[in-house]
């Protein structure tokens, strides 16, 4: 999954220091970041092979040196630190652009090593959270980054707004030999995958399981077993997932407002799926693989 990294650490505590210039710039626009695109020929294309532009790199096309930068720490893989560039601006219109450089979406990350793709992703969802956070939502008064831990500071009222994290579930639906599949109509993958959902105020984990499968798919569930949990900063969330088994009738009842494709699917016509990302994932080979849900943890 995303944050499967091995050999290689993630190291967040919060702190405050100076950029190596190999250190990786995060440049956050418009909800975009600026990476380098290395083919040319394919700019624009999601999948293309991009890297994120290093501290050094950016400063030097921009004749700076490390005692220019404007930027602040953000984590690190290993010894090498993610900074976030103060001087970006809101738009992605008004960001000044290099040759061979481009800002996209956070889905380009996807497509990237395994170090950078979770650095990536991790660092334009704090990004993205900074840039929401630039006026205090008490008093409107200006904010600032604090000083002890990573946070939002009113300096005004004293109102403090930390990263925001939506919790998520994601379900396996087994019915005997078949599993619950279906494609979300947000999602620009045509593949079908599982059903999912944000938890709503005041129900656990285990409820909204309960609550995403019957609203998707008019079905209910029982033995709802968790499955394991990853960090998914695509959509500034942590997502918890489950096992299940079909409790009753097995006709499906679409909710066509969230999915364009809502079927049981047997286990041998399930095609391959790559775990290297999303925990959906894991959940399908899983199921394919015929492991059965006392197997499971």
């Amino acid at each position: 999954m995303i944050h499967d990294i091995l050999p290689h650490k993630l190291f967040n505590e919060f702190k405050i220091c100076d950029p190596k210039p190999t250190d990786y710039l995060i440049r956050y626009a418009g909800g975009k970041t600026l990476l380098k695109n290395n083919n040319a020929a394919t700019s624009g294309t999601t999948g293309a092979a991009y890297n994120i532009p290093r501290v050094g790199e950016l400063l030097s096309l921009e004749g700076k040196t490390l005692a220019d930068f404007e930027g602040h720490y953000l984590f690190s893989i290993d010894d090498t630190g993610f900074f976030l560039d103060d001087s970006a601006v809101a738009k992605t219109s008004d960001a000044t652009t290099h040759a061979g450089y481009e800002y996209v979406g956070n889905r380009t990350f996807r497509s990237m090593d395994p170090v950078e793709r979770l650095g990536g992703v991790t660092a334009a969802h704090i990004a993205h959270w900074e840039s929401q956070n630039k006026f205090c939502g008490v008093c409107g008064n200006v904010t600032i980054r604090g000083d002890k831990e990573r946070s939002i500071v009113c300096p005004k009222c004293g109102n403090v707004v930390y990263p925001r994290i939506s919790p998520v579930v994601i379900v396996a639906v087994h019915n005997g030999d078949k599993l619950l599949m279906a494609h979300n109509i947000d999602n620009p993958n045509p593949r079908l995958f599982l059903i999912s959902g944000f938890v709503e105020v005041g129900e656990s984990l285990e409820q909204a399981v309960h609550r995403e499968v019957q609203e998707e798919a008019g079905v209910k569930v029982k033995n709802v077993r968790y499955f394991g949990s990853q960090p998914w900063p695509f959509s500034d969330s942590l997502i918890a997932g489950f096992t299940a088994e079909l409790d009753g009738d097995d006709t499906i009842h679409m909710q066509e407002a969230e999915l364009s494709e809502a079927m049981w699917v047997r286990r041998e016509d399930i095609p391959e799926y790559e775990t290297d990302v999303s925990i959906s994932c894991c959940l399908i080979e899983n199921f394919r693989w015929g492991f059965t849900l006392d197997s499971e943890s």
